[in-house]
């Protein structure tokens, strides 16, 4: 019988293996870096033709966490039918998700519209007193004319909301197509919550099924353990969606409680825009801190130095207490790995791809620590075993050797 490890050890030692598949790595690197347009787009099109099922996982994965909480204090209670249980903690799980949601639009969207439509009202103003300032300023003339026109380019609200709402077709096809797509998007999230609904109560018929198929297609050797790291992934990516759906929250709250306190105007979309941009990692709180900056200074200037200083305390002890707290070990990333996530994300997958960079990091860096360094250690301790003994053998061979030399003379 042919012993393969033994052959493979052969040719391992060989050193054109390793460089052929070396090279057979980057070739594929680079097929898919110059294929990546291709790529892209058909992720992009298998997304556009799947959102509405998407929209319902992600809405059902969301809300898993909250039926699981609920499922295991009922339990008890449903001994003789379990199942029951579990679909009384799925449908409160997502009535409560939903209420807590319309509630909170309710609360905040007519203060939200009041200061958008303030904001608007008066931008004219503030921009009349951003121009006075760069007149009144020892800039250069012809800087200074530049960036009045500048501003002035800038300043037609009613040619860049149109921009922004229908792009560069501006015309009744333009004003239809959009009329379209928000009606599609809001027809695809209704028909998201009814699927997540579907999803969440047949959540254990899917998991067997899936459990089934993985049980005949994965070797019964490594089911265990691939069965852990999908438990592992699924720990950090729920773990993730929530606490960071959590963290927004309390950092948007205690920003709209600082700058009502403080009399600042526009808390309401300010305190939107610092929850929103904090589910970006890293970057986001400095965005929405930038936009929230501006809005101040065009309006009531004084009160920029203030919510600035409040905003980094605010950060730092949601990077250094909250954070840490919500999140505990889960994931343990390293921060360079998180800032080539979110450029690399961010270039290919947009927004998603920010949002889903410290998950994504999180799996690799679990990847290296608990599956590659293991493995990659018992590897170079099987090879320097062999080592040892292949030096062994040598030595005795040698002493062999000489032992018969000596005694032929």
């Amino acid at each position: 019988m042919v012993n393969y490890k033994e052959r493979f050890n052969k040719t391992e030692k060989n050193r054109w293996s390793g460089l052929t598949i070396s090279l057979c790595i980057v070739v594929v690197f680079y097929m898919l870096l110059s294929h990546i347009g291709s790529i892209k787009g058909f992720f992009n099109s298998f997304l556009a033709i799947t959102s509405t099922v998407i929209i319902g996982v992600v809405i059902a994965y969301t809300v898993n966490p909250l039926a699981v909480f609920i499922y295991n204090r009922l339990k008890k209670a449903f001994k003789k039918n379990e199942n029951a249980a579990w679909i009384i903690s799925a449908v409160v799980s997502l009535i409560f998700v939903l209420a807590f949601v319309v509630a909170l639009l309710i609360v905040i969207t007519p203060m939200l519209v009041e200061n958008i439509t303030n904001f608007a009202m008066g931008l004219s103003g503030y921009i009349n007193s951003l121009k006075a300032l760069v007149l009144s300023s020892e800039l250069d003339e012809d800087f200074k004319l530049a960036l009045l026109d500048f501003i002035r380019e800038q300043s037609n609200v009613t040619a860049l909301i149109r921009k922004f709402v229908l792009g560069n077709d501006i015309t009744a096809t333009g004003v239809i197509k959009f009329s379209a797509s928000l009606g599609s998007g809001a027809f695809n999230f209704l028909i998201g919550i009814i699927l997540a609904f579907y999803f969440l109560i047949g959540k254990k018929s899917l998991v067997e099924l899936l459990s089934e198929f993985f049980v005949l297609v994965i070797p019964s050797k490594h089911y265990e353990n691939c069965r852990n790291v999908w438990n592992r992934f699924n720990a950090i990516f729920s773990r993730f969606i929530v606490c960071e759906i959590v963290d927004s929250l309390i950092v948007g709250i205690v920003n709209g409680v600082f700058m009502f306190a403080m009399g600042m105007p526009y808390a309401v979309f300010c305190s939107v825009v610092v929850a929103l941009t904090n589910l970006a990692p890293t970057f986001g709180p400095f965005v929405g801190a930038f936009i929230c900056a501006v809005i101040l200074l065009l309006a009531q200037p004084e009160f920029v130095i203030p919510f600035l200083i409040f905003t980094l305390a605010l950060q730092l002890i949601d990077g250094y207490v909250i954070k840490p707290r919500l999140f505990g070990s889960a994931l343990k990333v390293p921060a360079f790995l998180i800032l080539v996530f979110l450029v690399v994300g961010g270039k290919i997958w947009g927004v998603p791809g920010v949002l889903l960079a410290i998950p994504l990091a999180a799996i690799l860096s679990y990847i290296y620590r608990e599956i590659a360094v293991p493995w990659l250690t018992a590897r170079k301790k099987i090879k320097d075993e062999e080592e040892a003994r292949d030096q062994a053998k040598a030595r005795s061979k040698l002493k062999a050797k000489e032992q018969n030399k000596t005694d032929g003379e």
